[in-house]
């Protein structure tokens, strides 16, 4: 490989650990909320999808049953940490190492570096 590639290899997967240590860092306060059942649960969830709350409005607590209830619950953790998966989708497609996105390396790693690929021994 090209030594001036290489380099350039290098600075850019420095670059990337730097960002992506950052986003991971990010004070408590990024959080990222979902909503179900006509925002009658709204849950909030941190930078790392952890769970930080689930409020639930008193009308939903006397005018909902207990099972809908608890898939409202459930509907909006999960939207919470969809909201939360986004921003870590994006912040790697934004992250580039040798011209291409972290996201697109992830999805095939072999693609970083054309003509790595070593064939499969046969057993």
């Amino acid at each position: 490989m090209n030594p001036d590639a290489l380099s350039a290899i290098r600075r850019d997967i420095a670059a990337a650990m730097e960002s992506a240590a950052d986003f991971v860092e990010r004070p408590a306060g990024e959080q990222y909320q979902g909503a179900a059942g006509d925002g009658a649960v709204i849950a909030t969830v941190g930078v790392g999808g952890q769970l930080l709350d689930v409020r639930i409005t008193p009308q939903a607590r006397r005018a909902v049953d207990n099972l809908t209830l608890g898939e409202h619950v459930r509907d909006a953790i999960r939207a919470a940490e969809a909201e939360a998966e986004q921003a870590r989708t994006a912040l790697l497609g934004s992250l580039t190492i040798g011209g291409r996105s972290v996201a697109e390396i992830l999805a095939n790693p072999g693609a970083a570096m054309p003509g790595t690929d070593r064939p499969r021994r046969q057993r």
